[in-house]
């Protein structure tokens, strides 16, 4: 059985596993909401898709124009999402009407 070596990982390797959980959760979360017809959530879906394709794969697979394109593309569109839903969504009686 080997040992982690804590020393031998990159100072920020334990805030990018922190990041990585906290976007996954908030995709979960968002497909939650998309899935009970909230629809502009779905840009947040396939924003923490984008950010997590440019964070994980991005150092190994991509450039780095690449990596900050994908990682940037899916913070805008979790927010635009967001953002959407917050102008544009459900009234506040539409909830209790059903």
């Amino acid at each position: 059985m080997t040992r982690l070596l804590a020393g031998t990982w990159h100072p920020l390797a334990f805030g990018l596993i922190g990041l990585v959980y906290v976007t996954c959760l908030g995709s979960v979360l968002a497909a939650k909401l998309a899935w009970a017809g909230r629809p502009s959530y779905w840009l947040a879906v396939s924003g923490a898709f984008f950010f997590l394709v440019g964070t994980l794969w991005g150092r190994g697979y991509l450039s780095s124009g690449a990596t900050f394109t994908f990682a940037a593309a899916g913070v805008v569109l979790a927010v635009f999402g967001v953002a959407l839903d917050l102008i544009f969504g459900q009234p506040p009686g539409a909830a209790g009407a059903e």
